[in-house]
């Protein structure tokens, strides 16, 4: 019904349309991001994303509009990336980051002016930017280099010599970032506070220690953080603490001191509580995120989401102090919920979207004023982001923006049909959806593509994907799942896959499609499959399974479990919540549940797609793969993408450039009839 109203509240006339979406349109697209609602509700200042073909980037500028969709304006223009924008308590002022001026800096807009000042001179960008409760001071963290190894002393070459480029030491445990074309700088996130009027800021922290998720105590005297300061973060991450600092007297007084995760801990208006999310650590894969309340001292602590079954993200305190707001994800939609401290709980808002032009993951941010009203980015399956507020729990939200509403009159996209299958090995029922073609005529069968999501422990919804729908474009039936070790159906179903990956999850894969080869969706003879990261874990998994498939592309995957947890950048937390033991210690259990072992009975045309710059699934997985493929006669192909991370889509080109590359591998591989 939601969806339906926003279509109509867009104004779409859709007998003007005539145009498919294509590649170049992803360029025209504009997007909501990031809402910030001012104290009493009345404005709204957000992050507004295009895409310009010129230089191939996403940028994104700031605009205002009022609550009742009046008065709708830029603040910013051009190629800018800003974000992060916080009201001041008084509402006379936002605060931002920019890198307008070259480095991220901070800056300030005076509302009623219009006068805007950069306030610092940062070397590195910061984030996590909130205003003092007097509105004096902005507090805020970024990173802080320490110095690099060295070992042994040389002597200096003679003038004019050209010697070898030194070495690089590395001491550290991580070396490697996904994105990073070299060694990771060792650096730690420390917090600063700084004046409102500029000025240097004051370093808050010390030592080699990250210091995250920053907020003020209501009294303004001191502000909460977590770190741990064990010195073993690096190798046994899920244990930083939550601390409050008296910023007078630099009193550390600790908090928690029981194993975390402790994250985005905040007090409570009236001072008398802390929440955090987390959970109680068993090291897992997955483990639900639960929403923790306690008094101010950390005594009397009480889980107060434990019946909801749900993942909690992005707790914020209500005015009052009698209730917490925080965003999750149920059966593929993400939601805005309320819950008091007493445990009763509301559903306020749904159909979160995020800013993406890849696939249609949960995710999407919320914004709330002292008087309870509410902003979110709202999305559908077939229409990007737009702004929607709510005047109170239990109204019904509406969308107050319309941007992308000319470049839709034109265009048409697939339609979304949500559907269920019963699993055929236990009692889980499967959510899945159908994007099918623009041109798509009841009674004929269509050429399918079996898309299947990353994470593992993520989902897939009713939310618009351009890279899907540039599937659809070319002609395909798009099949889009949540198999079992999804989120948002509850902790049985994604922790199903814990230590058992993949596994049932191929056959709840398999159910999907046969429900659309027998209701005539779906031509048997020319089913495909793909897949990214977790996904093409399970197409390389599935091919190794069936030969139903008459070509599979799998993009960025894990083929060999013993090599990727020693050469993965976050390979401290893989090996310690992924498996049960080291490598060395059970190399059997990384193995069996290795792509690479089936890679004996594939006979399906494969490509494989990695960036160069993908040190989270490394390419050294892709070629493993390839090299197999190739010494058994199978067809391959592996597509390399120079300068490129494990997001192979930041890019509008790369994104044209994979579904080009994965249709046109299913083209060639289509079966014709005689």
């Amino acid at each position: 019904m939601i969806i339906a109203a926003v279509l109509i509240c867009f104004g779409l006339n859709l007998k003007s349309q005539s145009e498919n979406f294509d590649y170049l349109d992803v360029f025209d697209l504009q997007m909501v991001a990031n809402p910030a609602i001012s104290p009493d509700g009345e404005l709204i200042v957000y992050e507004r994303y295009h895409f310009d073909i010129m230089t191939d980037r996403r940028y994104s500028n700031l605009w205002i509009i009022s609550f009742d969709g009046t008065a709708h304006k830029a603040l910013s223009s051009g190629k800018n990336n800003l974000g992060n924008v916080q009201w001041s308590p008084d509402g006379s002022r936002i605060a931002y980051v920019s890198g307008e001026e070259g480095p991220a800096q901070i800056f300030v807009r005076w509302m009623d002016s219009g006068q805007v000042s950069s306030i610092t001179n940062l070397q590195r960008p910061p984030s996590n930017l909130s205003w003092s409760p007097d509105g004096r001071f902005l507090l805020f963290s970024k990173n802080v280099p320490t110095e690099k190894s060295h070992i042994g002393v040389m002597p200096s070459p003679p003038q004019g010599a050209e010697w070898a480029r030194g070495p690089e030491v590395i001491e550290r445990v991580k070396y490697r970032q996904d994105g990073n074309p070299g060694f990771v700088q060792q650096e730690y996130r420390h917090l600063f506070v700084v004046s409102a009027e500029g000025g240097a800021p004051r370093k808050l922290s010390e030592g080699n220690f990250n210091h995250l998720y920053p907020s003020w105590a209501p009294e303004g005297r001191s502000i909460m953080f977590t770190a741990d300061y064990s010195g073993n973060e690096d190798t046994d991450p899920n244990n930083a603490q939550i601390f409050e600092l008296d910023l007078q007297s630099m009193k550390l007084l600790q908090i928690t001191d029981k194993r975390g995760p402790h994250n985005h801990p905040g007090i409570s208006p009236d001072g008398r509580f802390i929440f955090y999310q987390g959970y109680k650590d068993q090291f897992m894969g997955y483990q639900q995120s639960q929403l923790y309340v306690m008094n101010r001292d950390g005594s009397r602590l009480r889980e107060l989401t434990s019946q909801l079954d749900v993942d909690v993200n992005n707790p914020v305190w209500s005015s009052d102090s009698k209730s917490i707001w925080f965003r999750y994800d149920q059966e593929g939609v993400s939601k805005v919920g309320l819950i008091d401290l007493d445990g009763s709980f509301t559903e306020v808002a749904k159909n979160l979207g995020a800013p993406s032009i890849g696939r249609p993951y949960g995710g999407g941010s919320f914004t709330v004023a002292d008087n309870n009203r509410i902003a979110f980015p709202m999305i559908s399956s077939q229409r990007p982001a737009e702004l929607a507020v709510s005047q109170a729990v239990g109204r019904m939200p509406h969308v107050i923006t319309n941007i992308n509403h000319l470049l839709f009159e034109r265009l048409r996209v697939g339609e979304v049909e949500e559907f269920w299958v019963d699993s055929s090995v236990d009692d889980f029922r499967v959510q899945g959806w159908i994007i099918y073609p623009p041109d798509f005529a009841e009674g004929q069968s269509y050429p399918t593509i079996l898309e299947i999501h990353g994470g593992p422990y993520q989902n897939y919804g009713p939310r618009f994907s351009p890279e899907l729908q540039l599937m659809a474009s070319r002609g395909y039936v798009v099949l889009y799942t949540n198999p079992r070790g999804s989120t948002s159906y509850g902790s049985d179903f994604a922790s199903y896959i814990n230590f058992n990956y993949p596994s049932e999850d191929y056959y709840d894969l398999m159910d999907a499609v046969d429900y659309l080869v027998e209701r005539g969706v779906a031509d048997s003879n020319n089913l495909f499959i793909t897949g990214g990261s977790g996904g093409g874990v399970l197409t390389t998994w599935a091919i190794g399974k069936t030969d139903r498939f008459a070509a599979a592309v799998a993009s960025k995957p894990v083929i060999n479990w013993h090599s990727f947890a020693l050469t993965a950048d976050l390979y401290p937390f893989f090996n310690k919540y992924w498996f049960t033991a080291m490598p060395w210690e059970d190399p059997e259990q990384f193995l069996e549940r290795s792509p690479l072992m089936l890679v004996g009975n594939v006979s399906t045309p494969t490509m494989l797609l990695t960036g160069e710059l993908d040190f989270r699934t490394p390419m050294s997985e892709s070629e493993q793969y390839f090299n197999a493929l190739k010494l058994r006669g199978v067809d391959a192909a592996l597509v390399r993408f120079p300068d490129t991370p494990h997001n192979l889509v930041l890019r509008p080109s790369n994104l044209i450039r994979l579904v080009s590359h994965i249709t046109g591998w299913f083209d060639r591989y289509q079966a014709t009839e005689d």
